[in-house]
């Protein structure tokens, strides 16, 4: 019975949601490099250190699909799918945006520096052990971008405490961080594999369904393996008490009423922390 209510029945279960949520997002993403692929060809600026500036404006809808799969794949609850979509990336705007220049440069430097080391590695067996650990350096960044998109719409932190925890629990969570890894890196290998053997226009099929459905598949796998280790490290956003409420002086006593140990309350969607009055 609990097997059917995991998050791998769930995304089948509530796939049409998830489906639409992941939409939301790619379409964006789409748009945005589309636009600058454009001002490239039109530029004669044909980089990817232009392509890849729609990343930081399609990350904004990012928080929208995070939260979509937090609600259904660990709280196990269903969704209103457009109003809990934009109401979250109404709320998390800045810090997503902040988040997207963050992916770019990471996407960037990963880009460059593999390109750049992976060709001189075969003229120097020093070169290859420098490209051997930008790759565990890309892994640990990756690794961290499964926490943060989560950890900014779930806890009231500072961007700062959120990136700060984000490296710790790479190492803090490593068996869950390895296997959600080395999932994604099925996923990865599957999709590449693809557009390597696709010609024609059956290779413009190939990229627009890996488009539409990597970002899904990204961060559904790494939320629903990361999930249990985080709540245990941050705390728990499944079956919190109390209900979601506006009123501070009632959250308040809610919490000081309910469990006289937690300093957390769950208010609107995300887990706030306050300072409860000395007794």
């Amino acid at each position: 019975m609990k097997f059917m209510d995991s998050a791998f029945i769930r995304f089948f279960k509530f796939f049409p949601k998830l489906f639409t949520a992941g939409l939301l997002y790619s379409v964006p993403l789409g748009f945005f490099t589309g636009i600058f692929v454009l001002i490239g060809y039109i530029t004669g600026f044909n980089n990817i250190i232009l392509w890849g500036l729609g990343i930081i404006p399609a990350t904004t809808m990012l928080s929208g699909l995070v939260m979509i799969i937090r609600k259904i794949a660990v709280e196990k609850s269903d969704v209103r799918l457009l109003d809990v979509f934009f109401t979250s990336v109404k709320d998390n705007f800045k810090a997503f945006l902040l988040h997207g220049v963050v992916m770019y440069l990471i996407v960037l430097c990963t880009f460059f520096s593999i390109l750049y080391y992976g060709s001189l590695a075969r003229t120097d067996v020093v070169y290859g052990s420098i490209l051997t650990i930008y790759i565990l350096f890309t892994a640990i960044l990756i690794t961290m971008m499964f926490y943060i998109p989560i950890m900014t719409v779930t806890y009231e932190l500072r961007i700062w405490d959120i990136y700060k925890n984000s490296f710790l629990l790479v190492f803090g969570k490593i068996l869950r961080n390895l296997g959600a890894l080395a999932l994604i890196l099925i996923v990865s290998l599957s999709a590449f594999a693809a557009i390597v053997f696709s010609r024609g226009v059956w290779l413009w099929i190939t990229v627009a369904v890996i488009v539409l459905f990597f970002p899904l598949l990204f961060s559904y796998i790494s939320i629903s393996v990361i999930s249990k280790g985080l709540q245990d490290a941050v705390g728990s956003f499944v079956n919190t008490l109390p209900a979601e409420t506006d009123d501070r002086e009632d959250v308040e006593q809610a919490i000081i009423n309910a469990s006289g140990d937690s300093d957390y309350v769950y208010v609107n969607g995300k887990m706030i922390k306050i300072n409860k009055p000395e007794k």
